[in-house]
């Protein structure tokens, strides 16, 4: 049902309480929800649940939908990205009402127990609203796989285990164990792999490394021995799973693409961010476009630094940036290589992309040919949405 005037001017009145507490008030959520329904948790990456990512994102997600309620259209890149996660989570029609519950539980429960049942039904409504248009997107993308054996996670072997990169970073190829099909995808799409530790599943979404070749799926994985909380799926795959172990994936999700007919593409990666690139920038190769693809990968050391063989094949010795250094370094490469048509993909840690997004403001470039891809849960969301409607360009 469509919301009413009355329900309209609540959530407009109500919202910014939403922005300014949101992560609070979701972490309530996931208290109660995980709670009563244990079995969530395998659905949902526990490590951005401990450092807090995953009820940042969806706080922002739930106040840039209430504050778009009418027209929630211009939100739909934000809608798909999300859509794809949970299709490649497997995310059901069934949990939406579970989240919406404890949804309206958490906000009274800020309240202090006390919440009008007139602020309470209108967020209701228009969660419901909200929750019907990801149901609707998600059985399209579900539909699409083909039948159910398709549609959830399905038994991969390892055939290939290398260490690409000291940290270590590690690469796995995987092969298809029940005879099925590998499904086609584009450079930038990710695999979600699920693993099983202490009687619980845990998954992890891990970019596609290579064009795709009909065969089989690459990923990178890197180990952060020195982050906390560690991340579960990268550390068993790297310290437990050898080759010829079974790993259980979903398959290829994600909007992230290159753009068609761009006149220059750059891609500046932090780190492990390469590994987002490194099946797009292959692609450009095969397709002849070598000659109009830079990119500049950061790095502490050379050791540290995944694919320098394939990209020092691929591309100009000119166009391939391996920054060791500090700031500076990176401030004047992305000056001296940007153009205005240029294209520019972006990916590695929040700090990092902040950063090159400072540099490319200073040299004036447009926010609308910046592409960024982040590993947590849609952390720049509301950052991108607000940066992009005052630039008057519409989602």
């Amino acid at each position: 049902m469509p919301l009413s005037d009355e329900q309209k001017q609540i959530l407009k009145t109500t919202s910014p309480i939403f922005k300014e507490n949101g992560k609070e008030i979701t972490s309530i959520i996931y208290k109660h929800m995980f709670a009563a329904h244990p079995e969530l948790l395998n659905i949902f990456n526990r490590t951005n649940q401990k450092n807090g990512t995953q009820p940042f994102a969806l706080a922002n997600t739930v106040y840039l939908a209430i504050e778009n309620i009418d027209h929630l259209d211009t939100l739909l890149p934000q809608i798909l990205l999300i859509a794809h996660k949970h299709r490649a989570s497997t995310v059901q029609p069934e949990h939406y009402p579970i989240v919406g519950k404890y949804l309206i539980i958490a906000i009274d429960e800020f309240l202090g127990g006390m919440g009008d049942p007139s602020i309470l039904s209108a967020w209701s409504a228009a969660y419901n609203i909200i929750a019907s248009i990801f149901i609707n997107i998600e059985k399209k993308m579900y539909s699409e796989l083909g039948d159910k054996t398709e549609q959830g996670f399905i038994p991969f072997s390892i055939i290939k285990k290398e260490t690409i990169a000291i940290g270590p970073t590690v690469s796995f190829t995987l092969e298809r164990r029940d005879g099925g099909k590998i499904h086609d995808y584009h450079a930038g799409q990710y695999i979600t792999l699920r693993i099983k530790k202490d009687g619980l599943y845990h998954i992890r979404h891990y970019s596609l490394i290579e064009p795709f070749d009909g065969k089989t799926y690459s990923i990178a994985v890197k180990q952060e021995k020195d982050h906390e909380p560690k991340g579960i799926v990268s550390t068993e795959l790297i310290e437990k799973y050898k080759e010829g172990d079974l790993v259980t994936l979903s398959l290829p999700a994600g909007t992230y693409a290159l753009i068609k007919d761009a006149k220059h593409h750059l891609f500046i990666a932090g780190g492990i961010g390469i590994s987002v690139f490194s099946a797009m920038i292959l692609e450009l190769h095969k397709q002849g476009k070598s000659d109009i693809t830079t990119l500049i990968h950061c790095v502490p050391t050379e050791e540290q630094a995944a694919f320098t063989d394939e990209m020092r094949i691929v591309l100009p010795k000119k166009q391939y940036h391996l920054l060791l250094q500090g700031k500076r370094l990176l401030q004047e490469t992305i000056a001296k290589t940007i153009m205005a048509k240029t294209q520019v993909y972006l990916c590695g840690s929040p700090t990092f992309m902040n950063k090159v997004e400072e540099y490319l403001a200073q040299c004036g470039h447009p926010p609308s040919q910046i592409h960024i891809e982040a590993f947590q849960p849609s952390l720049s969301l509301l950052k991108d949405v607000v940066k992009n409607q005052s630039c008057t360009k519409t989602l």
